[in-house]
Formats: structure tokens, sequence, C-alpha cells
């Protein structure tokens, strides 16, 4: 409906400084005017001129402002509305004592107050928006489908962007639908912001309980990067909303291990509490750790009282400590093997003589440095990878029981790794039936002391891959598996093999003799790693296809992939995987890359399994983006510690588990969206009464909110007939002019 208005406007208004000249100049007239009749004795003729003098600088005044009379026409219309809808991830937590999402509550609400939102629809032109970082026009439709995605919280840029929108679309009004939970904000800035804005803002929260208690993991510091064996520091700040001090257990840990707990008090004063842990890692690669307080009684929001971070495990040199108990072949290749290698620390010992020998020289002459038995297995023990006795016999040299007690609590507990290599005083031969070493090797031996004959076949004989063996990282000394077996068929024959009384129970052996006698044995054990290598004469394959110098890229090979596997290094695997970021946030989209050494390793049957937080299983579509590298990419919707692997293409199911590469990441919720306080009803309420708005909860009717619902009037046009442009103004101006020059002569005045 159009309408039309009539009213007098100026077109040149006067600023601030032209009225005051305006002021003067009027000053100046009075007083000159009065100035110039003072001869008069009559007063109606002063009166007379001073009123003309008046008029006619008014009428000349008037001109310059440059009236008019403007005739507008209106056009009256629906106002608009802009209703702003919270998508952040807060809006999944619970909003009530009953453990509702808040998003869930608004929904209902909205549903139960649809007759109201269609009255809305008729009474203004209304613009859905959904924000979290940034402000996206949605719809009325989608406000009841949508799922809460965003990563943080930012109604000061959903407010500026309603700013910025209103010089376009020019909303009258706005509803913000919200818990309030901007983390980056403070109620003065948001003040700020509200300056701008001249139209109500109605704000709602889901959240309807007051003084939610909640305990939450505020902060955790840690390294991203760790060294094996070597201890790292994990600080957590733990707080909470609460007015009192409770004691509160704190737990670490990796995986589903339980590593430490440690009790802490929240200050109720600073409402915050510190916690410290040290944590050494025991093998490499990539390892998650959680931290977790329990839920308190009444509290609500319970997906903050956890928090994971990962750590990624490397290792600088793998330390190895070599006992070997007289000279040989055998130790002088593998010595020189462990040099050649850049990323071995070798320490070796080497015992020339033993107490026995007959000797005619004094101590001090024979000794280059005596042997630190104390020292080597009591405080020095744990800073070794690795503990290697070749061919060592412990008994003459001051070896106890406790010291042995010590290295089998080096392996099964601290997760080192220990390697015995045959010979004469090795196994059986070196009576460790009789000792705790016993408990932690992979072969059986026999408690009662043998003859030397009866421990050791001096008969050659051609090792040869079990079916383990096929599949097994440390043997794959070739990537192609065909090509490996033929390799392993052409190594030379060993000579001398010690004899054991067979395997432990869960004992693998990977190389054995025609007969099945174990040659090489492997077995995980407690925390650590344990190999027997049941000969000492494996320096003949130092010459098996060697190239310039008789170097065998085998021999070495295979004594690196040993320590490899000793380690857990992810290089040990010909199938390597990663994801583009270790910690994602739910709805995000997860990337793996593959790479192989060999093409033959991918194939249709041989995909990626990504294993969700609840033990479901899905496989991942990849495809070849360069050479023998694969990439695939999924969705991650739940919160919880993830699994992806992959088994090389052609192994048998039995043996997948010896070569499988896998890593693992995190999808953590968004750290600002959970972390407390999670909901901020006074900001709320701030905006509303800043605005002109009003502040309501799910539990009120929308028609309590400001919502002016009368017609606005938008001009279409106007027609503009200015006074000025008219002979009667100036033959008024010119006869109040002539008027007064004629009576200021006739009454004697110049």
């Amino acid at each position: 409906m159009e309408s039309v208005n009539t009213h007098f406007v100026l077109l040149n208004p006067p600023g601030i400084l032209e009225s005051i000249l305006l002021v003067l100049l009027f000053i100046v007239v009075v007083y000159g005017s009065l100035r110039s009749t003072r001869h008069l004795r009559s007063f109606n003729k002063r009166f007379t001129l001073l009123s003309l003098h008046l008029l006619s600088i008014l009428l000349l005044i008037l001109i310059l402002f440059n009236p008019a009379y403007r005739q507008e026409n209106y056009k009256e219309d629906k106002k608009s509305l802009a209703i702003v809808v919270d998508n952040s991830w807060s809006m999944n937590l619970p909003g009530n004592s009953n453990s509702d999402k808040r998003i869930d509550s608004l929904k209902n609400y909205l549903k139960n107050n649809e007759n109201f939102l269609s009255k809305i629809e008729e009474d203004f032109y209304v613009q859905y928006y959904l924000f979290d970082r940034e402000l996206k026009p949605s719809s009325f439709e989608s406000i009841f489908s949508y799922q809460p995605r965003g990563s943080d919280t930012r109604i000061d840029k959903a407010l500026k962007s309603i700013i910025n929108i209103s010089r376009d679309d020019a909303p009258d009004a706005a509803i913000l639908i919200t818990d309030g939970a901007d983390k980056e904000e403070s109620l003065d800035s948001i003040s700020e912001i509200l300056k701008d804005i001249d139209f109500p803002i109605n704000t709602v929260t889901p959240v309807i309980e007051k003084d939610i208690n909640d305990v939450w993991i505020d902060e955790i510091k840690s390294n991203e990067v760790a060294f094996l064996r070597y201890p790292f520091s994990v600080d957590v700040t733990i707080k909470s909303n609460m007015n009192e001090s409770v004691p509160i257990p704190v737990s670490l840990y990796e995986g589903d291990k339980l590593v430490a707990i440690k009790e802490a008090s929240i200050n109720k004063d600073s409402h915050e509490a510190n916690v410290g842990f040290d944590v050494t890692p025991l093998s490499l690669g990539r390892k998650i750790y959680t931290v977790s307080v329990p839920v308190l009684s009444g509290e609500l929001v319970t997906e903050n009282n956890q928090k994971s971070f990962f750590t990624d495990v490397i290792i600088n040199k793998i330390r190895v400590l070599h006992v070997a108990g007289r000279p040989s072949w055998d130790v002088k290749f593998l010595r020189k093997a462990l040099k050649r290698n850049p990323n071995v620390d070798l320490v070796s010992f080497f015992i020339l003589r033993d107490p026995s020998d007959l000797v005619f020289a004094s101590e001090r002459e024979l000794s280059l440095i005596p042997f630190p038995v104390n020292e080597i297995f009591s405080s020095e023990l744990g800073t070794f990878d690795v503990v290697i006795f070749q061919d060592f016999h412990f008994q003459p040299y001051g070896i106890f029981g406790f010291h042995l007690n010590n290295l089998k609590d080096y392996v099964t507990r601290d997760g080192g790794a220990f390697l015995m290599i045959g010979g004469s005083n090795s196994f059986n031969s070196g009576n460790y039936g009789r000792t705790s070493v016993s408990d932690i090797l992979p072969v059986e031996l026999d408690y009662t002391p043998k003859t030397l004959s009866e421990t050791i076949s001096s008969r050659k004989f051609h090792p040869d891959l079990t079916d383990i063996g096929k599949s097994h990282p440390i043997t794959r000394i070739i990537p192609n598996k065909s090509k490996n077996e033929r390799s392993w068929e052409e190594m030379p024959e060993l000579e001398g093999l010690n004899i054991v009384q067979g395997l432990t129970p869960s004992a693998m052996t990977l190389l054995s003799t025609a007969d099945g006698e174990p040659v090489l044995a492997v077995e995980n054990i407690g925390n650590g790693k344990v190999a027997g290598f049941m000969s000492d004469s494996s320096w003949k394959w130092n010459f098996a296809q060697g190239g310039d110098g008789n170097i065998s890229p085998l021999y070495d090979k295979f004594w690196n992939r040993l320590f490899l596997w000793f380690v857990n290094d992810p290089e040990l695997s010909d199938v390597k995987i990663r994801t583009d970021k270790p910690i994602y946030n739910p709805g995000d989209s997860a990337i793996v890359e593959i790479t192989t050494l060999s093409a033959e390793s991918i194939d249709k049957n041989s995909l990626p399994t990504v294993t969700f937080p609840n033990g479901q299983k899905q496989e991942i579509d990849i495809e070849s983006f360069s050479d023998n590298r694969y990439r695939g990419e999924f969705k991650v919707e739940e919160g919880g510690i993830y699994k992806i692997s992959i088994v090389p293409a052609g192994e048998s199911e039995e043996y997948q588990n010896l070569t499988k590469s896998e890593t693992i990441f995190i999808v953590e919720l968004p750290e600002n969206e959970i972390r407390g306080p999670t909901e901020n009803s006074e900001l709320l309420k701030l905006i509303a009464n800043k605005s002109g708005g009003k502040y309501i909860t799910i539990r009120d009717n929308l028609d309590k909110l400001n919502l002016d619902t009368s017609k606005k009037k938008t001009i279409t046009g106007y027609k503009t007939e200015k006074l000025w442009d008219n002979p009667f103004i100036f033959l008024l101006i010119v006869g109040m002019l002539s008027s007064e020059w004629v009576l200021r002569r006739r009454w004697g005045l110049k």
C-alpha cells in the first residue's frame, strides 16, 4: 500500500559554522538597525524600520537555505528478520539434567513453536543463517535437519557479519539462537561491536540448567616428538567452576594401558590444579596417550573429562651393548656390520682371556680395561636398546644371579631387547638353563649341565626359511617374496649348531635345519623382544652375492633388519602408511597415503582398513598418484582413536600380522567447544539488553521476544517544489527593501 506525505524541507541546511556566522550577522543587523534609528522619537517608527530590516535579512537567509515543499510517496512493507542459529559443536553437549543434547532440545522447541514461526514468516521477510567461525545462509528446513559440526563459536564474527549484511538486506531485527560458548571474546569487546548495531537482537539459549558443575582438562603440554627410552614430561592443567576444593585422581593411559595415576587438588581460589607425569616410551612410532578425570556427581558435560594427545617416538641411534666371550670370525664380521650401520651406536666388550688362563704378567699389563659388571648390569643397562651375548660364558666374570635378574627385568619390564648368538659358551653350552636368562630366551634350555658334545653339533647344514620366516620382516631381506626365497636358498651352508630343547610356547622359528631344528627364533616377551641365533658361522653369509670388497648386502640387511625389529622401527615394513594429520575434528576428511617398495605389494585385495573407536572396520578405496604411491580419503565422525592398517598383497591370512603396516590418529572434539565453561548466559543477556532485544531460554515462549510487527515505510519516490523560484518572493523582497528606503527618507533619516 502506498501513501503520500508533503512537508517543508531545507535543501541546503546550514552546518555548525554557517549557523554561527548567520547568528552573528543577525546580531549585527539588529545592532545597526537600532543605531541608525536612534534619532527617531516615535517608537512605532523605530519598530517599523527594525521589523523591515529583520524580515528582509530573514528572507534572504531563508533563500540561502533553499527552502522547498517535498511530496514523498511511501510504500508500506514487511520488515526483515535475521534468524541466526549456532552451528558449533558445543550444541551437541547436554543442556539439561536429562542429558538431552542442546541441538535436540532446540529442534523440539522450534517444532513446538512452529505456528509462531509461521506467523513470523507472514509478518517479516525472514532470512535464516548458521554460524560457527563464519556466517552462512541457510533455510527454514535446514534448521530442523542440520548437525552442528563447527569447531568454534564466534559470536563476534556473526554480529559483524550481520552488520555487513544490513548494508544490503537491511534487517530490522534479529534472533540469535546459541549457547553463548564464545571463548575468544570478552563482554567488553562484544559491547564495542554492539555500538554499530541499530536494531534489536533477541537471544535464545538451549541451556536451561543454572550453575552447571563442570571439571575439565584445560590444557596438556607435551612433546610431539620424543626419543626411544628417554623420558619426556607431560604437564596437565585441570580447571573447575566449582567453589570448593575437591581431590581428583588424574589417570594417564597409553591406548588402553594405564601408565600412571596422580591426585590433583583444585584450588578454590584459582579453580585449577596442575599435575605432571614422566613418560618413557619403549617402542618407536606414533603413541597416543589419554589423560582422564572421573565424572563428578551432578556433572552434565562429560566430554571434557578426558583428552588425548600424540607423541611420535623416534630414535637417534640404536644403542647396542655387544659382549663377546672370545675373538672369532663370527664376532669380527658382526662387529664390522654393526659399525658400518650409521644408525647403530655400538659399545663392545671383548673377553680376550678367561680368569682361569695361565699368564705370566701382571693384571695391569694384560687388561685394557676391567670388565665393569656392576655398572653394565645395574645403572647403565637401561641406556641400551639391544644387549647381545655372543659366545659368552657369564660365570667366570663375576656375573651373579641378581645381574641376570636385572637383564630379565630390562627386557620384560623396561622393553629392552636381548640377542644370544651361538657358540661354545652360549645357550646350554654356557649353562644358561639354570639362570633367569632362560626365562626370556625363545628356546627351551636344559636345567642340567651337559658336555660340549651334547650341546653342540658340528655338522654342516643349510638354514631354510620356515613358513613364518617367508613372511616375517626380519628375513624379508628382498621386498619381492619369490626373489627373497631364492636368495635364502642360495645362501652358503653354516657349520656348528647349538642344540636346544625346542621353542617356548609363544616363540617363532624363522630359520631351521632340514630336520626342523631352530636356527633363528624370535619372541615378544613382556614389554620387550628376544632372539636366539643358534650358530656361530653366520659370517659365511658375508660372502654371499658380495660385490666390491666381498661385502654382502644380504648379510648386512639381515642383521640390520633384526635390530630394526628389536626397536619396532616402522622402516622395517615394505609398505608404509600415514595420514596427512595426527589430529582431526569430527566431520573432517582424513587423507591416507601409502608408499611401497614393490608395486606387487598393492592390489585390489590389499586395500587399507580403518578401525573406528567402536571397533567397526571399513576398507578405504585408494588410487595411484605416482610410482608406488597411493592415496585414499574417508570422513571421520566419531571422536576417539582410529587405527589404519594395510597388509601387502599375497600374504596368507595366518601371517598377516607379521607384515601389517599401521598408523593411528586422533579424532578430537573441538577443544574450544568442550573446554569449559560451555555456555555463557551473561553474554547473551548483554547482547539483548544493549541492542534492545529480549533474552529467553527454551523454557519460554517465542512470543516474549521483542519483535515489532508494524509495517516499514519505504520511500518509492518524491517531488520537490522550490519556494525561492517564485516571482512573489522576489517582489516581496523588493517591496520590503523599497518600503524601508522610502520611510527612512520621509522620516528624515539617511
